[in-house]
């Protein structure tokens, strides 16, 4: 593995910096399903429907709420409810932290969710005061991975090359963009997100269990790292 012309390294947050089992996600997930069933009026078994249809088609479900004009949503409001969660499971990761700082060139930040969330996050993970900046959703008009649009505002906003770049997802279908601007990509394989909902279905479940064509997929980024 050769990784010396890279320049650049881009994480995405959840589930990358820290592995599902933390259940921050789970908590996301179910605020999404309530602000959905009380906006909506309706119950949280259609609730949850919605928003994994949502999810599925337009890459988050705030998207697809926005695209559907008749919800009448307001995105800060959604986003600030949903993040609104506990992050007392997680803690501080040593490991990770000095595998990232040895890192040569610059590191960034590059996520659906909010860059307060994305604060909140690497606070407890003592990770804050490492990456250049963080791209949140906001910054990208709300419109969100994989939408090539977005790969490219990043791209112009932190002015990195993405030929010496590389990118760390747990989630394989916002890698091939990455890829297709030539970019290196990694795949983080990671158990199902709330996979303790007995509404999740295989459908769901297929955007993180499916094999993509990324330069690298592991199960152990610190020790990815550690061995570039």
């Amino acid at each position: 593995m050769d990784l010396s012309s890279i320049e650049s390294w881009v994480f995405d947050l959840d589930n990358t910096l820290y592995p599902p089992e933390e259940e921050i996600f789970d908590q996301i997930d179910k605020k999404m399903t309530s602000f959905i069933s009380e906006h909506l009026k309706i119950d949280k078994n259609e609730a949850f429907n919605v928003q994994k249809d949502y999810f599925l088609e337009y890459g988050t479900t705030l998207a697809g709420l926005m695209h559907d004009k008749k919800n009448n949503i307001d995105p800060d409001e959604f986003l600030k409810f949903v993040h609104d969660i506990e992050l007392q499971s997680l803690s501080s990761d040593p490991e990770l932290r000095t595998a990232i700082l040895r890192l040569p060139g610059t590191k960034f930040i590059f996520t659906n969710g909010t860059t307060v969330h994305a604060e909140n996050v690497l606070k407890k993970l003592n990770l804050e005061n490492i990456f250049e900046s963080i791209f949140d959703i906001r910054a990208a008009n709300y419109i969100p991975k994989p939408n090539l649009e977005t790969y490219n505002l990043f791209i112009k906003s932190t002015n990195i090359n993405p030929h010496s770049s590389i990118m760390f997802e747990d989630m394989g279908r916002n890698l091939p963009p990455a890829k297709s601007l030539g970019m290196t990509t990694v795949l983080i394989k990671r158990n199902i997100p709330n996979s303790k909902n007995d509404l999740q279905q295989k459908k769901y479940a297929d955007l993180w269990n499916k094999d993509v064509d990324a330069d690298y997929i592991i199960d152990d980024l610190v020790k990815f790292l550690n061995n570039k």
